[in-house]
């Protein structure tokens, strides 16, 4: 999208925004706007600049994306109540918008692959806010051990092979299932199957690679 047609979109979309004020101030339409619906129009509103932003610079620049998408996570914490969200559903889909930030740029800017990181790291701490307890914390760090042990994978395209996130993502998921298999949910009947589902996944991938590259 070049300048004159970004020009023209928010052209358009500032002039539908006044003529709703207008009709709003003047009380030809009647509308009860609290002040959870104000700032949570405000924060998408904001989404949509980071959005039309990051277009207008031809996605050569990644960081609107994260501004952009928690912005969004925060007009859903504002407006939880508002819509129907019930209990820590906000505040966990607030901190969830994070992670995604940085997933949506590991996704279309393959060379930041540092993102999957804090992606990863953020978005398991919301398993916390969901599940609670030792479910959750068991989740977070499963999570977290996971993160890293597909950033391994992801990096296995890259020109260096890097082997040391599989050394913080055994421990990280080693603890997760660990607090999995005390948990009061008695999750440590799935971990010998699951272990074995793993391992045997890791050895078919590595199988794959070597025929490829023989080929």
């Amino acid at each position: 999208m070049d300048k004159r047609m970004m020009n023209l979109f928010w052209g358009i979309l500032i002039i539908i925004l006044g003529v709703l004020l207008l009709l709003i101030t003047t009380d030809t339409i009647s509308i009860n706007v609290n002040a959870a619906w104000l700032f949570g129009i405000l924060f998408v509103f904001s989404f949509l600049i980071f959005m039309g932003m990051y277009i207008s610079m031809h996605r050569s620049q990644f960081w609107p994306l994260i501004p952009g998408i928690i912005s969004l996570g925060l007009a859903l914490l504002i407006l939880g109540e508002e819509i129907g969200l019930k209990g820590n559903v906000a505040p966990g889909m607030f901190i969830l918008f994070i992670g995604l930030s940085f997933l949506v740029v590991a996704i279309f800017h393959k060379e930041e692959w540092w993102a999957i990181i804090p992606a990863g790291m953020v978005g398991s701490v919301s398993l916390v806010i969901f599940f609670g307890d030792t479910v959750g914390v068991g989740l977070m760090f499963a999570g977290m051990g996971l993160t890293f042990i597909g950033l391994y994978f992801v990096l296995l395209n890259t020109e260096e092979k890097h082997w040391w996130p599989l050394i913080p993502g055994g421990i990280l998921a080693f603890m997760g299932f660990l607090f999995l298999f005390f948990g009061e949910v008695g999750f440590g009947k799935f971990v010998l199957p699951v272990a074995l589902i793993i391992v045997g996944t890791i050895l078919v991938i590595k199988h794959i690679k070597t025929q490829q590259k023989q080929e």
